[in-house]
């Protein structure tokens, strides 16, 4: 008997896969070789993020204002 030749996605099948360094919550999509997986926010991007906002509204503030 031979195996399917059709790639299979493992998030529909419901079996995860071992990530590279032995992750035991990767999903990986076959056909495309992507891989997902439960993580953090790193607290750099977090700070960024806060940055634009506070900077987005102190330009609106400060350059669309009629002042």
């Amino acid at each position: 008997m031979t195996q399917d030749p059709r790639p299979v996605d493992q998030t529909m099948s419901g079996k995860p896969s071992t990530g590279a360094a032995g992750e035991p919550d990767v999903y990986r999509y076959e056909p495309s070789g992507i891989r997902e997986r439960s993580g953090h926010i790193p607290i750099w991007l977090k700070l960024v993020a806060f940055g634009l906002i506070v900077w987005g509204i102190y330009y609106a503030i400060r350059y669309w204002s009629s002042y």
